[in-house]
């Protein structure tokens, strides 16, 4: 199965739907999508993982530049919905402290100087 996105705009926020695997094969659809965002001016980006199955090391790739690129542009981006293989990734690589809603918030993320 490929990746499905689905953009949507509710109280300031947009959140991006994501159905399917998150690979090397969809991950550049996905950074595509969150790059237009960011640089269309939108502050709260949400990725909504509930419906992903698979995320591999190209996907967390994505998630960290989105991250960093949406901070650099005083935005955020967060990740909702997460769970099972995906979850266990994301806790497992210590990302649900930078992308989890809810976890350690606005935590810098190393590499850039924080603004």
């Amino acid at each position: 199965m490929g990746l499905a996105l689905h953009t949507t705009r509710q109280d300031g926020r947009a959140t991006i739907a994501a159905r399917g695997s998150i690979d090397l094969h969809s991950s550049e659809e996905l950074r595509t999508r969150l790059t237009e965002l960011v640089d269309a001016g939108e502050r709260a980006v949400v990725v909504d993982l509930a419906a992903v199955d698979f995320c591999d090391s190209s996907g967390l790739n994505v998630l960290v530049r989105a991250y960093k690129h949406a901070r650099a542009q005083n935005a955020t981006l967060t990740v909702t919905g997460a769970y099972g293989r995906v979850e266990n990734v994301l806790r497992t690589t210590g990302l649900d402290r930078f992308l989890i809603e809810g976890s350690a918030e606005e935590a810098p993320m190393g590499g850039e100087g924080t603004r």
